[in-house]
């Protein structure tokens, strides 16, 4: 059942199950295991026949699928999944590219700390270091500095990407998300692990300027100059689907500011047996926070996907807050594919044994929320919005049209 289910449901397929099957049958190891598995998606495949192949059509006619075309549809119903975040969301290396650089465009919320963190935690197959290095802005200036330059982040790019980073790499993960001053919030941190000479893929986070006016703009002649030094460079996205729910976080991380003097926390800071347990929202205040998710999901994602259309081959490689939830491992495990650089399965495993950061407040908004009658009434103008705020299952939303397309260069709080 628990390999059925999501098949028949439609859930997004990024389960060991699938992911397990692939491995096998590319990389021919353990046959007798491939077989059973192969055999389990069969029987997977006609138990949902109607789910799969939409046979309640009169005129289709029922096809016993191979394994391996079972898989090729099962992925593509994971691609589905992920073009709801966006049209040019894409898996697989379908050119064989090794080691590609990525640029991931981010904004707020997001689990950009937890991301950070993983892509620290996980090692290559290959022995080599996934390098990343978190808010590329920060890396040009002096801790002391307040604002960054555009010029100094293109430099910082370009070398990053070239692998020019002598002496420049911190090998402890542990201090790239848990510092006493509040996180990753000051400095330019990146991981290069054990040996910062053994070099893999190199990855950066940006809030770019579209969405986080902090940010230089780079201009069109600079992004030539980025691409110039990485011709392979891919871009990434990382949103949050679920607007209701990050709109909830921004103003509760607000008030948490205000008692603990940061945003993000790891769960040991004495605050936190200050903070409330539950939160009464200004419904202004939620609707602005929910209209402010979906804008900058909408205008970041579009960033990412015009660079890859002039840049690249259009696609891009999508990241949600809710697919992290579903299945980190699977997550990781595609994102090494799509760059040709196969991580190591051990590593992997080991993702779902620790946090990152410290979680407060209920899954259940109903018992976290103190006016969730008058919320409710609210958010009910639109299904969509009552969707994500009732939502117990992390998945993908789509947008809920809150957002009608007007710029607003707001700065990313």
């Amino acid at each position: 059942p628990t390999y059925i289910t999501p098949v028949c449901s439609h859930m997004p397929l990024t389960h060991r199950f699938i992911n397990d099957i692939d491995t096998m049958l590319e990389q021919n190891r353990a046959p007798r295991s491939a077989i059973l598995l192969a055999a389990a998606a069969i029987a997977a495949g006609l138990i949902c026949t109607y789910a799969l192949l939409d046979i309640g059509n009169s005129k289709a006619s029922p096809t016993v699928l191979s394994s391996e075309s079972q898989l090729t549809q099962l992925r593509s119903l994971q691609i589905q999944e992920d073009k709801i975040v966006h049209g040019q969301c894409a898996r697989g290396n379908p050119d064989d590219l090794k080691e590609r650089p990525l640029l991931i465009f981010k904004y707020s919320r997001t689990g950009s700390t937890w991301l950070a963190w993983t892509g620290n935690t996980v090692k290559l197959a290959s022995g080599k270091n996934m390098v990343w290095t978190h808010e590329a802005t920060k890396c040009d200036r002096k801790p002391e500095d307040k604002v960054a330059t555009a010029e100094g982040t293109v430099a910082w790019l370009k070398e990053f990407f070239g692998r020019e980073t002598d002496g420049k790499l911190i090998n402890v993960a542990a201090t790239h998300v848990r510092r006493s001053d509040g996180g990753m919030q000051s400095e330019c941190l990146q991981n290069a692990g054990e040996d910062p000479d053994n070099l893999g893929v190199m990855i950066a986070t940006l809030n770019p300027h579209i969405s986080h006016s902090d940010t230089p703009e780079i201009s069109e002649g600079q992004w030539d100059e980025i691409f110039e030094a990485a011709p392979n460079l891919a871009m990434g996205v990382l949103v949050r689907t679920n607007s209701v729910k990050r709109a909830i976080s921004a103003i509760a991380s607000h008030k948490q500011l205000a008692l603990c003097g940061r945003k993000k926390l790891t769960g040991d800071e004495d605050c936190i047996k200050n903070l409330p347990t539950t939160i009464n929202l200004n419904i202004t205040e939620l609707w602005s926070k929910i209209e402010e998710s979906e804008r900058k999901r909408v205008i970041v994602s579009e960033a990412a996907g015009q660079i890859a259309e002039k840049y690249g081959d259009g696609r891009i490689f999508c990241l949600s807050y809710e697919s992290m939830q579903q299945d980190i491992v699977g997550e990781m495990r595609d994102l090494g594919e799509f760059l040709g650089s196969t991580i190591d399965e051990d590593s992997l495993q080991k993702l779902s044994e620790e946090s990152v950061s410290y979680k407060r407040g209920s899954d259940d908004l109903s018992e976290y929320i103190e006016n969730y009658k008058e919320v409710y009434e609210s958010l009910s103008k639109n299904p969509c919005l009552i969707d994500q705020l009732e939502e117990d299952e992390p998945k993908n939303f789509p947008l809920c049209g809150v957002y009608t397309g007007e710029e607003d260069e707001e700065a990313d709080q």
